[in-house]
């Protein structure tokens, strides 16, 4: 039996500003076919992040596909 493959994605990541002690923490529900262009690692949604809050550094805390 074949695994179906995750449609959408939810992200709970920290960003900062690269040199800044202040960060935010919020969360992301995207398209995988949409935002990652079809992939399903984890390396795929850190660089959505990073050009989503570009000049910041990410820290995922969660992901979950859906």
């Amino acid at each position: 039996m074949t695994a179906l493959k995750p449609t959408s994605f939810r992200a709970d990541y920290y960003y900062q500003r690269i040199g800044s002690a202040a960060r935010t923490r919020t969360g992301h529900v995207g398209s995988v076919s949409q935002h990652l262009h079809g992939a399903t690692t984890e390396s795929a949604v850190l660089e959505y992040l990073r050009k989503k809050h570009p000049g910041h550094e990410i820290s995922l805390m969660s992901l979950e596909w859906r």
